[in-house]
């Protein structure tokens, strides 16, 4: 899958694979010969699969490399990340009913022309691994064995079944022993069907069908499997056929979620002058009929208008539609008219393999669809070239940046287990993870700092300014929206910036009246106080050290709010009157300033 930088072929071959899985309707398929440097996972938006995979270092020469394709719905219950314990060996626990568990393999073998050491040391990891899972598992190993186990059923009872294909060689020999002590079956020999659909690799020199790719489980739930196929039909420019085992395995149902959606508004409609009059029409007649308590308190009048905020915004913005910008899912429609004329000629070369005319046929719709969708990525390209310089050249730098990102294609997430304080576990379940970053950002936020009575003593006492108590006013409430900037990210409440500074008079008092409860009462709403924390990988150290990302706090844009009353109220009567000149940063007209001697 990897793309050499002198190759003339289109990039984005996981999206190709992940479109023949999802015509196929497979749910998890594992990968060999991936050939991508290191861990990491990529998210394939417009078939709705999800890649990890695990190889060598992008230093190393990288021949190998496993991973898993999963459906994206079925990624999002996985309790553990994806583990990649080798280029050759990758592992993953699926969640099923009963509290019961499946543990998923997808492996590499080395070849026949490897060292017999290379090939102990691959089955001695395996074995390594099978051992340290629960015996209660169910077991499913998918790869590329490089073995050929012949059809010898007699002296493999149990492992083989009687549908085999050709003879055995010394790597179907390792392969055969390994089931035999792992009590594995391979459930490719035990259906009878036509060759075609056993066999999964021809030799390019004397051009014979051989089964080398192998789907095994363990011998006592083989009643769950119900058919192990080849799929000729699937075709992604591979030497490989795919091989298709179909499972009867029940996954644990998808927890509820219990917040809020996390779908965004459609700000843009915002710009439309009539738009954004029914927005404030709307949101006024909300707020309007809204009973007030006689004695309210923050977060009742917090929810109050929380609610209708959301309301009106979903009924008249609506929300956006999310478009991965990328030229293969942009242009989806017209790939997947070529995929299916490719598709078509590929069935008809199939049906009659030895017949010159369909063959040629196949070749030549193969190289002209490479040809359209270099022009398709050409053009792609160029669109996103001028676009960018547009940006530059009118000084429009949120398009700027946006079209950056544009240029990196999809996000490569890297997967993040991370170490325990001591450093001698390594977690991998979402949970866990989630609970050390909680433990590290405690330890790093909740540092008891002593000061001596003696050195706050030596500090200048001032007088106190009792003006700075005084309840806030509808004019600094309007003055700290409109210093808002647009384009920031919503936080927890999910009202983004645009909604306050586009709401009207009638929301603004609204808000006015909340934040002077809040400060008569010295109480805050939830919303306004709770952050996400989102980390961000520096690019030096282990990824598995939390101390190696830096955190980045979103908050709520109604505390924002609040905090810019209060900041413009200090600046003024403390800052310019305490502060040196020295301290020039965060203050109006004032920029740091750099000396330099000759």
């Amino acid at each position: 899958m990897l793309d050499a930088v002198d190759s003339n072929r289109p990039e984005r071959r996981s999206a190709l694979i992940a479109h023949e899985l999802s015509r196929l309707d497979v749910d998890i398929a594992a990968l060999s010969e991936v050939r991508f440097p290191g861990v990491g996972s990529l998210q394939e938006h417009g078939a709705g699969y999800t890649l990890f995979w695990s190889g060598k270092p992008a230093t190393e020469r990288r021949l190998s490399g496993v991973s898993f394709m999963i459906r994206t719905s079925i990624a999002s219950k996985l309790e553990n990340l994806p583990t990649g314990h080798s280029d050759r060996i990758m592992s993953m626990r699926l969640p099923l009913k009963n509290e019961q568990y499946a543990t998923l393999f997808s492996v590499y073998a080395p070849t026949l022309q490897a060292e017999p050491a290379e090939k102990d040391r691959f089955y001695s990891e395996l074995r390594g691994h099978l051992q340290s899972i629960p015996a209660d598992d169910k077991v499913i190993i998918l790869g590329d064995f490089n073995a050929r186990v012949g059809q010898d059923v007699d002296a493999w009872k149990g492992v083989l079944g009687r549908h085999g294909v050709g003879n055995c060689n010394d790597n179907g020999r390792l392969l055969l022993e390994f089931c035999t002590e792992q009590q594995l079956v391979i459930t490719n020999t035990i259906f009878q069907q036509k060759d075609r659909l056993k066999t999964t690799w021809m030799h390019p020199r004397s051009k014979h069908w051989h089964l080398i790719d192998y789907i095994l489980v363990r011998q006592k739930d083989l009643k769950d499997v119900l058919h192990t196929r080849v799929m000729p039909s699937a075709e992604c420019r591979t030497d490989h056929r795919l091989v298709r085992c179909q499972l009867r395995m029940h996954l644990t149902p998808k927890p509820r979620k219990r917040g809020p959606p996390t779908k965004k508004f459609d700000l843009k409609k915002l710009q439309s002058a009539e738009v954004k009059a029914d927005f404030q029409a709307g949101l006024q007649s909300k707020l309007e009929i809204v009973d007030c308590p006689e004695d309210p308190s923050p977060e009742t009048l917090w929810d109050q208008l929380k609610t209708a905020i959301l309301q009106t915004s979903e009924e008249v913005l609506g929300f956006t539609t999310k478009r991965n910008k990328d030229w293969f899912d942009e242009n989806n429609q017209e790939i997947q008219e070529l995929l299916t004329k490719k598709r078509s000629s590929h069935q008809a070369h199939l049906a009659q393999p030895s017949c010159p005319v369909k063959k040629a046929a196949f070749r030549l719709i193969c190289s002209n669809l490479q040809r359209k969708l270099r022009e398709i990525q050409n053009k792609w390209w160029t669109n996103l070239a001028e676009k960018t310089q547009l940006c530059a050249d009118t000084g429009d730098y949120r398009g700027f940046y946006e079209a950056l990102k544009a240029v990196y294609g999809p996000t490569h997430h890297v997967q993040s287990p991370l170490r325990s304080t001591d450093g001698q576990a390594l977690f991998t379940d979402k949970t866990s993870i989630l609970n050390r970053w909680s433990e590290h950002f405690q330890v790093l936020f909740s540092a008891d700092r002593v000061v001596q009575d003696s050195a706050v003593l030596r500090i200048p006492q001032k007088p106190v300014i009792v003006e700075l108590d005084e309840l806030p006013s509808m004019e600094e409430v309007s003055k700290a929206i409109e210093q808002l900037k647009s384009g920031k990210a919503a936080g927890v409440d999910r009202i983004p910036p645009e909604i306050w500074k586009d709401g009207g008079p009638t929301l603004h008092s609204k808000l006015h009246e909340l934040l002077v409860c809040c400060w008569e009462q010295s109480k805050l709403p939830r919303d306004l106080r709770d952050a996400v924390i989102i980390t961000l990988y520096k690019n030096k150290g282990e990824k598995s050290d939390c101390s190696n990302y830096r955190g980045i706090t979103l908050l709520s844009i109604a505390g924002k709010i609040l905090a810019r009353v209060l900041l413009n109220r200090l600046v003024p009567t403390i800052a310019e009157d305490h502060l040196p000149e020295t301290q020039c940063g965060f203050r109006t007209n004032r920029a740091p300033q750099t000396w330099c001697s000759s």
